[in-house]
């Protein structure tokens, strides 16, 4: 962590310490139409124009480490299949066979272990480089060329170990530093290629998937909402962000964010002193725990259905029991007690009330600033 990479936000952060209470004028309040969380053509829109040609990260490297390494996945109703072959090379591919059809893996969300794939319909076999392999009763396919028949695959690249596809296999993947842009920096300066998957929870939602996108990117909830969790951690409300292009990165205050001050700026650090949280457009967030990393991905099934892939990244795998169970509590603390049963469950409260028609418009206040930044961004994005 060094003086350039963090100084500027914790001084940012700390001026809002000292002028705890006053809220600036520079924010206007605005509002937000409530169609856009479940109108099903607006939902249609997002899905072909934001999920199916932005870079969309679907976990760490970490998680498939191992040659024979096999991840499926439904990903905003694209059956994608993550492959580690022989050689080590990571692959994504559509889980589809060439001859029908059918899912060559079947099992959802859950890393296993294969020496090659096959088709449970007819038996077509496909090694873990997409490349087919074998066909039963290859005489019934005389004019059939092999070399043209492996699996679709689907734009990938690996950058601080976090995996992105394009789902589109006609897509072209853009150079990820330069698609980050600052936020590269950050993925540098935080050590996050470091870290090794723990655990990961994957629960479908009956939300909005940019209501659970808004429940992460303001913190005028947290010490409200998390009275009970961790809201006694953190200051109220208060927090510093940027755009990093259509990304944001965003520093949140908390209790102990004021000792800084007595220590060298070298030590000031954007986990121990704050939490660092970064969204990267249009549905990845990451947030910086004090000694491990949530990386949360919200893919998009239906307007008012979301799936919610929680990663838990730690510093190093855990050396002995002690550690093990260190993790464990934590992971159940956050992914049960505070996202699960406290903000996917509001999420889910909101998509119910809008759908009611209580409210014409929604209401952001100046304390949601990174919220009309996320708006404006999609719109963008969908003009």
């Amino acid at each position: 962590m060094t003086k350039a990479h963090w100084q500027d936000l914790f001084e940012r952060l700390l001026a809002e310490f000292d002028r705890r209470g006053a809220i600036s004028g520079a924010e206007e309040q605005t509002t937000l139409d409530p169609a856009i969380y479940h109108d099903p053509a607006r939902f249609a829109a997002e899905r072909e124009r934001l999920f199916l040609t932005q870079p969309v990260c679907v976990g760490h490297e970490d998680q498939l480490a191992a040659p024979g390494s096999v991840l499926a996945l439904e990903i905003c109703g694209v059956p994608v299949l993550l492959a580690r072959a022989r050689d080590g090379r990571l692959g994504a591919f559509l889980n589809v066979c060439r001859h029908r059809g059918a899912r060559l893996v079947t099992e959802q969300g859950t890393v296993c272990h294969r020496q090659s794939l096959a088709c449970p319909y007819h038996g077509w076999t496909y090694r873990l480089d997409g490349a087919l392999a074998g066909i039963p009763r290859a005489e019934a396919f005389p004019e059939l060329d092999k070399h043209l028949l492996g699996l679709r695959a689907l734009p990938l690249a690996v950058r601080h170990g976090l995996i992105w596809i394009v789902l589109d296999p006609g897509a072209q993947m853009p150079d990820m530093a330069g698609w980050l842009g600052a936020i590269d920096d950050d993925f540098a300066a935080i050590g996050l290629a470091s870290h090794k998957f723990y655990r990961q929870h994957a629960v479908q939602r009956a939300t909005n998937w940019k209501l659970v996108v808004d429940a992460f990117l303001e913190v005028y909830h947290v010490t409200r909402l998390h009275s009970e969790t961790i809201g006694p951690f953190f200051a109220d409300s208060l927090m510093v962000s940027d755009a990093v292009g259509r990304h944001q990165r965003v520093l949140v205050g908390r209790e102990n964010t004021p000792e800084v001050r007595t220590l060298p700026v070298a030590q000031w650090s954007p986990q121990r002193h704050g939490t660092l949280v970064h969204y990267v457009f249009p549905n990845t967030v990451l947030i910086y725990h004090p000694d491990y990393v949530s990386h949360l991905g919200i893919f998009p099934g239906a307007a008012d259905q979301t799936l919610f892939i929680h990663t838990m990244l730690t510093p190093q795998a855990p050396a002995d029991a002690k550690a093990e169970a260190h993790w464990a509590r934590s992971f159940e603390l956050i992914d049960t007690g505070v996202f699960n049963r406290e903000d996917l469950v509001v999420c889910e409260q909101i998509q119910r009330g809008l759908s009611s028609g209580a409210n014409e418009q929604l209401i952001l206040g100046r304390l949601e600033q990174n919220l009309r930044r996320f708006h404006g961004s999609v719109e963008g994005a969908l003009q």
